[in-house]
């Protein structure tokens, strides 16, 4: 079964695969995205909100682990 978008676009790729693949994309950012605020926050000398934001990367790294994990058993290793 090839992916289609609520548009009825064919991706090429199952929905599950298509799907993972986004979510892997987004915890990257955001584990990107909360680094760069814990930064932020670390620069500020506001070690509660550095922490948080470290939190919630590692939170999304994990995320992020998880879906490559899953796509390598559903597409092989590259």
């Amino acid at each position: 079964m090839q992916a289609t978008t609520s548009e009825g676009i064919d991706t090429g790729v199952p929905d599950a695969v298509y799907d993972l693949i986004l979510v892997f994309q987004q915890a990257l950012e955001d584990c990107h995205r909360y680094q760069c605020f814990a930064a932020d926050a670390r620069r500020g000398g506001d070690a509660e909100v550095a922490a948080f934001f470290a939190e919630l990367a590692d939170s999304d790294r994990d995320i992020a682990d998880r879906a490559r994990r899953m796509l390598v058993a559903r597409l092989g290793p590259a």
